[in-house]
Formats: C-alpha cells, sequence, structure tokens
C-alpha cells in the first residue's frame, strides 16, 4: 500500500471566491489537512497558448492547474495534490486512500471523478474520467501533460483524460471527493454534473452524509 504525506507543501486548493474559500478552510479543519491557497488565474493573467475552442474561464482554469503543474516539476515533488474550493471530503477518505495498492507508479489518482466504476470500493485504472475537483499528480504526470500540450492547452479534465490513455492513473468509487455543486467558475453544467453524481451515489446506497458538505 501508497501511505501518502500532505502538508503546505504539496498540497494546493484553487481559490479566488472569499465564500468559498471560507467554506472549504472548515472542511480542511474537519479533516485535519494543511493546505497552501493557489490564487485562482483570472482571463486577464493567462500565460499560456490555449485551445481556441475554450471561453475565457475555461482557459483561466486551466492555466490556474498549469501553474501548479509547472511547480510540482520546478520544486521537484514526487507529487501535488490539487483541488479546487468546491471539494468535499468522503469523511473516509484517508483510510480509502491509503489503501491504494500501488508502490508510488502512477501520474495521477481521481479523488474526484465523472463516472462510477465497477465494482465499487476498489481502486482501479480509469479512462475516459472527466472532473478536475481533486486529484493527486506525480511529477511524472505532470511532466508529461506539459510536454504534451505545451503551446496548446486544452480543459482542464480533457488533458487529464489523454494521460489515462498511458494506464497509469487510478480512481475509487464512490468518490473520495465530490463537489459542491452550488456553482461554477467557468459556466459549465454544475446543476446536471451534480445531480449526476447524487444518482450514481444513490444507485449504490451512499448517500451524502457520508461526506463533508
Amino acid at each position: 500500500m501508497t501511505k501518502f504525506e500532505f502538508n503546505e507543501t504539496n498540497t494546493f486548493c484553487i481559490s479566488v471566491n472569499t465564500e468559498r474559500w471560507e467554506r472549504i478552510t472548515r472542511r480542511f479543519q474537519e479533516t485535519d489537512l494543511k493546505v497552501t491557497q493557489w490564487n485562482a488565474s483570472t482571463p486577464n493573467t493567462l500565460s499560456d497558448q490555449f485551445h481556441e475552442s475554450l471561453n475565457p474561464l475555461q482557459r483561466a482554469c486551466a492555466q490556474s492547474h498549469i501553474h501548479i503543474w509547472r511547480h510540482i516539476i520546478h520544486q521537484n515533488l514526487p507529487y501535488g495534490f490539487i483541488m479546487e474550493d468546491d471539494a468535499c471530503f468522503d469523511k473516509t477518505w484517508k483510510t480509502k486512500l491509503n489503501e491504494f495498492p500501488q508502490n508510488g507508479d502512477f501520474d495521477a489518482i481521481f479523488l474526484n471523478a465523472s463516472e462510477p466504476m465497477t465494482p465499487p470500493f476498489t481502486w482501479d485504472i480509469v479512462l475516459e474520467q472527466y472532473f478536475g475537483g481533486g486529484y493527486i499528480l506525480s511529477k511524472e504526470g505532470a511532466q508529461w501533460l506539459i510536454q504534451h500540450f505545451q503551446g496548446n492547452y486544452c480543459a482542464t479534465d480533457w488533458m487529464t483524460t489523454r494521460m489515462q490513455e498511458r494506464g497509469k492513473s487510478y480512481s475509487y468509487f464512490p468518490w473520495l471527493i465530490i463537489q459542491e455543486g452550488r456553482d461554477t467558475t467557468i459556466g459549465s453544467g454544475v446543476d446536471l454534473d451534480h445531480e449526476k453524481v447524487v444518482q450514481c451515489l444513490n444507485d449504490i446506497n451512499y448517500s451524502l452524509s457520508h461526506y463533508n458538505l
């Protein structure tokens, strides 16, 4: 089993919204997690080139993640824990994460993902899992993302799905992190996404009471 250690050096929460930061700070305290607040990029502070299909808010969201990917590389971190400020934790997420069976050889571990997995309550390799609300990215994974998309970056979770094709990305269902579902900073269908999350959890009789909403 892989044992992870998280602290202000390798744990980052992207945030620019005061109310959301206050809410997630309470969740960090409940789960005894030390986190560095990472100021979110805005459409006016972009420094990379993005695919023409992305709107300004999608570009800003991706830019925030890209900056952290580079930080992981430049600081020579074995891995970084990256979250957005609407993340809600499964109350036993640390125990389940410590059951992760690999020996450090991974690109990414997605604590927040878009699709249910069969069988539930197990770790497995994933493909085509979207969402970027909470994931652990290795330095190797960060290097691949930066090198592969340099000069034409795309939406964060689309880039990470391409990385999943390498066969070294993992997730767990029921997810260890879900997102609040209250609002969005990139203009996507947050209500429909949250409804899907609730339905998938209901299908295995796993209620929202398991999360620190």
